[in-house]
Order: C-alpha cells, then structure tokens, then sequence
C-alpha cells in the first residue's frame, strides 16, 4: 500500500535550500575511479562511458582472479590500486585484515592485520568498505576498530577503538558502516550513547572533532551519505528509528520517522530535493521532500511503499525511476509515486550498479547480469556465471573494468572488450 499526498512533479521549484542540496562527491579522483562504499558519490553510479553495449556468449573477458578470505567488504580503487578487507590466519589465529592489491594484475601489494575475525550464521569477516582519501585509506573492522593507514604500504596512522572511546556495543552481526571523509573530518557511525550515535574525528590524527545523535549503544548498519558543497553540507543516515540529517558540525537539521527493524542500505538523495530511504523485511521504504520554513527544515513524506524492501543492497536512481531488490525480487519503482514498472524474479537478494545506461547487477549466488537502466520494461544483454555461492558484496566499477568478490575468491572483468 502506497501512502501519503501527492505532488505535482512538474511543478517542483528550485528553492535556496534545492540549490544546496547539490550531490557531493566526498572525495576527489579522477572520475574512473571508485574511492570509496559505493562509489565517488555512494548512490552506486559511475560516470564512465564507452563501455560495452551488450556481452558476448559466456560474458566479458575475464581479467583475473584469485583466492581470498571471507568478508563482506567490497572494493575500492583508486589509480592502480585495490582496496579491500578480509578474514585470514595469521600465526594460528583468525583475524581480519586490510590489504591493497595490484589492479591490473590482482597481486597482494600489503596486508595489515586489525581485529580478531568475526563470525555469524550468515557469514563471517570484515562488512565494512575503505574509503580512500589522498594517501590515506580508512578502514573499520568488525569489532569497532577504526583505522587510517598510508595507501602505499598500509603504515598506520592512527588508530581508535569505538567500544571504548564511546561505549559502543558490537551489533549482532559486526560493525558495517563505511567511513565518510569530508573536507578535513572522517564521519562514521559509532552507536554510543548519549548523544555519541555519530562522530566526526579529524582525518590526519583521529581525534575526536564533534559527536551527535542519542544513540542506544549499538551502532546500525547502513552508511551515511553526504549533500551540498564540500565542507559546508551535511549527512544522512537511518540510526534510532530516524532518517535523520545533520549538518557538518552535528548539529540536526531535519528528521524523519523511521519504521523499528533492520536498515542496511543506504538512503540516496535525488536532486533537488527528495531523498530515499528503504530497508529490510516489514520496514519497506519512504521517498520524503525537504523543505524550508522559517529558516528550519522539515522532512515531508511523498510516499511510503512496503513494496521496496531493500535488505543488504541499496538502490540506483536513474531517470526518474528507483531500481532495487525488494526482497529477492527487481524492481522499478517511478520516483513520483512508486508506481511499478517492471518486476524480475530469480535473482535473489542481488546487488547492483548503474553505468552507461546500464544496470550491473550481480545475483546472490553469483551470476553477473547487464540489463537496460529503463523504465520499459526487463531487457537483459548479457550474463555468465560469475562467482558460486553467497554473493552479496556489490560489484565495483573502475577504469572499465568490474570487480567483484564474496567469501572465496574476487574476479576482474573487462566491461570495454
């Protein structure tokens, strides 16, 4: 069921408060590469073009590939460098390490062990992603532990331990949030308590800069993402049954009710002024407007569907349509009402990118598919089998060439042929 007033779409005017509401890339590359959770932007799209139209029978040329250890953290790239986390053995223990690689070759450049390793039901080893800044590449483990270690040779930096600096408790299933850089803070969510849900640490010495939020201790699962210029915007997240932004400073700015259960992805903002928010199982998703009122902001809600329930993969805004996993079945959803396009099933709790009028979307068992980035309908022009077993990190696009991991193995195809 679809609730909530309706809006002229066409009628939308750019407001003061829309102009500001730019998309920020949180950290500056050049535009093949791919920094950081999700891309230069964390909204899973990449600039790059000239990529293949369609795949041959059997797929793109593969690159290479090679064995790793279990995770969940997918790739970050920048230049000829891979970035990644994962679990491994190190003297007879189990633990979780940050590792660079060679792009082009897949060679191990440096490995740092963290944190002992972390186990579950369903799958074990690091769920966050590094972010890479510069020279510096920011990690967390699964216990809390987070880090900044040198890009060229894993040095580290420094160091800080979320349990104790804010008296976080480990969620369930580890600690998963992906560092924000901005300007001259990394953002991250710790979880701590009083007014310690979120933390801003000065990114050359991890020293504390600001905390915020009225957390409960334990820290969620999705990561934030920021809006406006950079240095002067601020950062949304779902923590504590909000979908809250804050500005750089920490201080709230606006908020919206958030459903009580489990919120892995991401929201995305869909200029001017809208964002998206969904989550797992009965919490569905809520598209709301921004606005200004005597020189406050409000959230308004446009719509709420429990028919978007994105679980570990977050959403591509392409064209005025949301394409997604509810649940394990594909879907695209207009923005103006989430009114259903088109519905794909087979794919499982799948992942996906957006490139070149494509979607990338990669099964929850490992089969990579190309399908049209349309609103008309489910156009497949390519797929190959991949990976075998749980595939549940998000491909990683860079330099026409396409990663991809799960707890065994990652593989590089080229996607320009």
């Amino acid at each position: 069921m679809i609730s909530g007033p309706k809006h002229n779409w066409n009628s939308t005017i750019l407001t003061s408060l829309a102009v500001a509401l730019l998309a920020l890339s949180a950290v500056v590359t050049p535009a093949e590469d791919w920094p950081q959770f999700r891309g230069q932007k964390r909204d899973g799209s990449s600039a790059e073009t000239g990529l293949l139209d369609a795949w041959p029978e059997g797929g793109p040329k593969e690159l290479w590939r090679r064995p790793i250890g279990e995770g969940y953290s997918a790739i970050s790239i920048v230049g000829d460098r891979l970035f990644t986390m994962y679990g491994g053995d190190l003297d007879g223990k189990a633990v979780e390490f940050a590792a660079a690689f060679d792009a082009k070759t897949g060679e191990e450049l440096w490995r740092v062990p963290l944190g002992e390793k972390y186990d579950t039901e369903f799958g074990n080893g690091p769920r966050a992603t590094p972010t890479v800044d510069g020279d510096t590449v920011y990690l967390m483990d699964s216990h809390g532990t987070f880090v900044a270690l040198t890009a060229k040779d894993g040095k580290e930096l420094w160091r800080i331990s979320l349990t104790e600096a804010f008296g976080s408790r480990q969620p369930h299933w580890g600690f998963a949030a992906s560092a924000l850089v901005d300007g001259d803070q990394v953002v991250v969510e710790s979880g701590g308590a009083e007014g310690k849900s979120y933390v801003a640490l000065n990114k050359k010495n991890g020293e504390v800069k600001w905390t915020s939020g009225d957390g409960t201790g334990t820290p969620g699962y999705n990561s934030a993402i920021a809006v406006g210029k950079k240095g002067k915007g601020s950062y949304i997240y779902v923590a504590n049954q909000q979908l809250r932004c804050i500005d750089r400073d920490g201080a709230e700015r606006w908020s919206y009710d958030w459903p009580e259960g489990e919120t892995h992805a991401s929201p995305l903002f869909i200029a001017p002024d809208l964002v998206f928010a969904a989550g797992a199982e009965g919490v569905g998703a809520s598209l709301v407007r921004i606005t200004e009122s005597d020189g406050k902001q409000v959230a308004e809600e446009v719509w709420q569907t429990r028919f978007m329930r994105n679980h570990f993969s977050s959403s591509i805004v392409h064209e005025g349509h949301i394409f997604g996993f509810d649940n394990a079945t594909l879907k695209s959803l207009a923005v103006e009402d989430a009114e259903l396009a088109w519905a794909k099933r087979g794919l499982g709790k799948g992942s996906l990118i957006y490139a070149d009028g494509k979607l990338v979307v990669l099964s929850d068992r490992g089969r990579l598919l190309l399908i049209e980035a349309t609103a008309e309908g489910y156009v497949e022009r390519g797929t190959v089998q991949a990976l075998e077993g749980r595939s549940w990190t998000a491909p990683t696009l860079a330099n026409g060439r396409l990663y991809l991991r799960n707890h065994t193995e990652m593989v590089v195809f080229d996607l320009k042929g």
